[in-house]
C-alpha cells in the first residue's frame, strides 16, 4: 500500500481538526455547565429536561394559586369577623329597643344607628380582593355583590364558588358566594297561591301568629286546595261555598276541629280561616264560574225525570266530588205491576241507592256526605231503563303552598328599622306587632351569625389545606430540581479530566505532525 505525502498531510489535518472540535465541545459544556447544549447531543435527555421543566412550571403555578387563595381566604375571614362584630352590635340595639319603657323618639334614635350598621355591613359584603373583583359575588367577580334599591338590598352574584387547583389532584374553594353566606335567614312564613283563583290571596291575606305551629301544620298537611262552588238554589239565590283539603284530599279541620267543608260565604269575602298558627283571608269577589240555572239532570231523556228539593246543594256537590264525577240515575216502568224502579250509581258503577215503588219517591244517598232529593218518574213510560246524569257547575280551585322565602340580614334589619320609626305609644296592637318583629329579628340575627360562624370554621380548614399543599409542592419541587440537575448539569470533575485528555491528544497530534511534515523521498535521492 502506497502512502503519499498528500495523504500524510490530509490525515494530519483531519486529526487536528477532530481533536480541536472535541476540545471545543468539552469547553462549551464547561462554560454552560450543562451535559448537552444541543438536542442532537442527547435526544432522550433533552426530552426529560422539557418534561421536568414543565413540571416545575406547573408547581410554580400551583404555589402562585396557593398564595392568591390564601390572601382571599384571609380577607374573607377578616370581613366575616367584622360582619359578626356589627351583628353583635345590632343584637344589643334590638334587645335595648325592645325595652318597654322607651319612647317612640328613643326607638327612632336606635333605628338610626341600626341603619348606619346596615350601610356598614353592605360595604363589607361588597368587599373587593387585590385584583379588584368582588369577593362574594361567586363566579360573577365583576358584578357588585349587593345593589341597593331604595331601602332594600338585592344580591346580584350567583350561587357558584371558585375552586382553584393547588396541586396535581387537589382543588381548594377560594371563596364563598354571598347567597350562601348572607341570604341565609328565613323571612316570615306565608302562602303562595296558584290556580284559577290565585288572585284571591293578597299580600296581607295570611296573618301568622305562631310561626312554629303554622310551619308544623303546613309540613304535615302539604299543599292546601280551596275548592269553591257556586250554584243557584230553589229561590234563585246564588250560593257560594268553599271546602279546604290537604294534599291527600282529606278535609282540613280548623282550630276547633270543625271540618272546613261546604262553608258558605257571601259577597266574595271568605271569613278568616283559622288554621294552627295562622289566619287566612280570601277575597273571592271576582266571578267564580257561570252559575247553572238549577241543579238538575241532563241527557237525551232528561225531560222524563225531575229532581227537586235537594236537601243540601253544597253536600250534593261534595258527594259528587267524593264519587269522582257525575251521578247517574237509571229509571224504568213496569206496565204489568205499575211500579217504577230507580237506581243511582257513581262513575265506577257502584250503586248508591235503588228502590221500586210509586212514580214520586225520595232518594236518600248515604254519602258521606248524606244527601236526599225528590225524584219524579211519572214521565217514564218505557219499560227500558233511561240513564241520566246530574248537571253541576265546574269547581274553581285555589292551591295554597307553604313558602318561607330566604332573605338577607340587611333587608331584615331595614324592615325592623321602618317599624321602629312608627309611633306605637298608646296602641296595644302596634306594640304587639313591634315586639313580634323584635323577636323575629333576634331569631334572624341568630341564623345569620350561625352561618357566619359555620363559614369561618371552614376557612381555617381550607387555609390548613393550602399550607399542607404548599409543603407537598415544595417537596415535589426539590425532588424534580434534583432529577433535572442529574439529567442536564455537568459533572465538572469528569469534564476536567476529559478536557485534559483531549488537550493531550491534540498536543500529541501537533508534535507528531512536526516530525513527519519534513519527510520527503527527495531527501534520500540527494
Amino acid at each position: 500500500m502506497r502512502i503519499s505525502t498528500g495523504q500524510i498531510f490530509t490525515n494530519a489535518s483531519n486529526s487536528m481538526m477532530d481533536n480541536q472540535t472535541s476540545l471545543l465541545d468539552i469547553q462549551d459544556k464547561m462554560s454552560s455547565g450543562k451535559q448537552f447544549t444541543r438536542l442532537a447531543d442527547d435526544p432522550v435527555g433533552a426530552s426529560q429536561v422539557v418534561s421536568l421543566k414543565r413540571e416545575l412550571a406547573q408547581l410554580e403555578m400551583f404555589n402562585t394559586n396557593i398564595d392568591a387563595s390564601r390572601r382571599r381566604l384571609e380577607l374573607e375571614e377578616t370581613t366575616l369577623g367584622d360582619l359578626n362584630t356589627a351583628q353583635d352590635r345590632m343584637r344589643e340595639l334590638v334587645v335595648y329597643a325592645a325595652n318597654g319603657v322607651l319612647s317612640d323618639a328613643d326607638r327612632a334614635i336606635i333605628a338610626t344607628e341600626l341603619e348606619e350598621l346596615v350601610e356598614y355591613s353592605a360595604g363589607l359584603m361588597n368587599t373587593r380582593d387585590a385584583k379588584g373583583e368582588y369577593l362574594f359575588s361567586g363566579s360573577q367577580g365583576n358584578i357588585q355583590t349587593y345593589a341597593q334599591t331604595g331601602s332594600r338590598y338585592t344580591y346580584q352574584g350567583d350561587a357558584s364558588n371558585r375552586d382553584i387547583q393547588v396541586s396535581s389532584a387537589l382543588y381548594v374553594q377560594s371563596t364563598d358566594n354571598g347567597r350562601y353566606l348572607f341570604e341565609s335567614i328565613t323571612d316570615e312564613p306565608t302562602l303562595k297561591a296558584t290556580g284559577a283563583l290565585r288572585s284571591a290571596l293578597g299580600e296581607e291575606s295570611v296573618n301568622v301568629t305562631d310561626v312554629d305551629a303554622f310551619e308544623a301544620f303546613m309540613r304535615t298537611a302539604g299543599d292546601l286546595s280551596v275548592e269553591v262552588d257556586q250554584y243557584v238554589d230553589g229561590g234563585g239565590t246564588t250560593v257560594s261555598t268553599y271546602t279546604l283539603r290537604d294534599s291527600t284530599g282529606k278535609v282540613v279541620l280548623d282550630t276547633n276541629d270543625n271540618p272546613l267543608q261546604g262553608i258558605a260565604f257571601t259577597n266574595g269575602n271568605v271569613p278568616g280561616i283559622e288554621l294552627p298558627g295562622a289566619t287566612v283571608s280570601l277575597d273571592l269577589a271576582e266571578p267564580i264560574a257561570p252559575a247553572p240555572s238549577s241543579l238538575g239532570v241532563y241527557g237525551p231523556d232528561s225531560a222524563m225525570l225531575d229532581v227537586a228539593n235537594v236537601s243540601s246543594e253544597s253536600d250534593f256537590l261534595e258527594l259528587m266530588r267524593e264519587t269522582s264525577g257525575d251521578i247517574s240515575i237509571g229509571a224504568s216502568f213496569d206496565e204489568g205491576s205499575g211500579q217504577y224502579t230507580y237506581e243511582v250509581t257513581d262513575q265506577a258503577g257502584n250503586v248508591l241507592a235503588t228502590a221500586t215503588g210509586a212514580a214520586n219517591q225520595t232518594v236518600n244517598l248515604g254519602g258521606p256526605p248524606a244527601v236526599s232529593f225528590d225524584l219524579d218518574m211519572s214521565s217514564v213510560t218505557s219499560t227500558a231503563a233511561a240513564a241520566f246524569a246530574v248537571d253541576t257547575p265546574a269547581t274553581s280551585e285555589l292551591k295554597l303552598q307553604f313558602e318561607q322565602p330566604p332573605t338577607n340580614i340587611l333587608n331584615a334589619v331595614m324592615e325592623t328599622v321602618e317599624l321602629m320609626r312608627e309611633p306605637v305609644e298608646g296602641t296595644t296592637t302596634a306594640k304587639t306587632e313591634l315586639n313580634d318583629r323584635f323577636a323575629l329579628m333576634l331569631d334572624q340575627l341568630n341564623q345569620s351569625q350561625e352561618r357566619l360562624s359555620e363559614a369561618t370554621s371552614t376557612l381555617g380548614a381550607r387555609i390548613n389545606k393550602l399550607d399542607k399543599a404548599e409543603l407537598s409542592n415544595t417537596d415535589f419541587q426539590l425532588m424534580t430540581e434534583s432529577t433535572l440537575s442529574a439529567v442536564q448539569d455537568l459533572d465538572y470533575a469528569a469534564a476536567s479530566t476529559e478536557l485534559a485528555k483531549r488537550k493531550l491528544s491534540l498536543e500529541a497530534t501537533y508534535a507528531s505532525f512536526t516530525q513527519i511534515k519534513d519527510l520527503s523521498l527527495f531527501n534520500y535521492i540527494r
